[in-house]
């Protein structure tokens, strides 16, 4: 299933939690705000949250809570704040 719920069979499913909350039934310690912007002409949060999760998953993350999406003009714009999990 993709990020949003739609079905993707060709691209690879994230590993990631990425959710709008902050309340989430596990402690965590928080590693910091992350943000993916990408330019597109086709509206496509996938690929903006998919980059958004690389670039928690560098800063060793396991989920991004306070997740946000926008999009201005061709600009796409996903952050939200990475944690690990204790």
């Amino acid at each position: 299933m993709g990020i949003f719920g739609g079905k993707k069979e060709t691209e690879q499913e994230l590993d990631m939690l990425i959710t709008t909350t902050d309340s989430i039934d596990r402690p965590y310690d928080l590693i910091g705000l992350v943000t993916a912007t990408t330019f597109k002409l086709k509206v496509d949060p996938e690929v903006t949250t998919k980059a958004l999760a690389e670039k928690a998953k560098e800063k060793g993350a396991d989920a991004i809570i306070c997740f946000r999406y926008q999009y201005e003009a061709s600009l796409q714009i996903a952050y939200g704040t990475a944690i690990k999990f204790k």
